[in-house]
């Protein structure tokens, strides 16, 4: 079975050594990156990923990675592919086992946990087997076979997708989307301040991703509410 994963990096080199470590065990990555002037491409290319680059005019803006998303697949031969952020972890102990026994599905919509971990992790596995918390966040279409999809046609945000096709949708597979976002609060607060700073006037005016700009205060007092609440996700 052949898998293609498309990923959107930027200036992610303390997680995408576990998002490449995590794919690659199963598929060809495929990484979309623009602008890293950290050790994102270089970390990538070590695992064997494809970089290509885009122009995001060094802005983190909603219409381009949208563009991307639903465009970067086409012409895939693979016999399913996944797109995904960097932070974003498709998951089942057994996927390949679930992909080959799908049937007649041809697009999945695996459940969303948002993970949590008090500290980052620093694990030489994979990065579940140490963050295991979360909380439940919906639903995410990121996991469909390219020759019976026409159009994917993510919504801004690509949580709601309207794909077009031969499309027959499973809503209750074992499969996971892990968005390992909450890696301590260091960790997140400084994210949410790089990202702010890098705001596309279409994002502020939209209010797309208009959390990146809480204040630390509030972000700490988030971290720190939802926290009260996590669940085991993983054994």
């Amino acid at each position: 079975m052949k898998i293609d994963t498309y990923i959107l990096a930027h200036q992610e080199e303390k997680i995408i050594g576990y998002t490449m470590k995590h794919y690659t065990q199963f598929s060809k990555v495929i990484v979309y990156e623009g602008h890293s002037t950290d050790r994102t491409v270089e970390i990538a290319e070590s695992y064997g990923a494809e970089i290509r680059k885009v122009d995001t005019n060094n802005e983190s803006n909603e219409l381009i990675f949208l563009e991307i998303k639903n465009n970067c697949w086409k012409g895939s031969k693979a016999d399913w592919v996944i797109i995904a952020d960097c932070d974003e972890f498709v998951y089942c102990p057994n996927l390949i086992e679930v992909l080959e026994n799908a049937g007649d599905y041809t697009v999945f919509l695996p459940r969303l946990l948002n993970m949590f971990s008090e500290v980052f992790p620093t694990t030489e596995g994979q990065i579940y087997e140490e963050v295991k918390m979360g909380r439940e966040g919906g639903s995410k279409m990121n996991l469909f076979r390219p020759d019976q999809v026409e159009e994917i046609n993510f919504d801004v945000g690509c949580h709601v997708a309207r794909p077009k096709g031969n499309i027959k949708l499973c809503l209750t597979s074992p499969i996971m989307t892990l968005h390992m976002r909450n890696l301590s609060l260091d960790y997140l607060i400084a994210k949410c301040a790089y990202i702010s700073r890098r705001l596309s006037k279409v994002n502020i005016d939209n209010k797309w991703g208009y959390h990146v700009s809480f204040p630390p205060s509030k972000i700490r007092q988030d971290f720190r509410n939802e926290c009260t609440a996590l669940l085991p996700i993983l054994p």
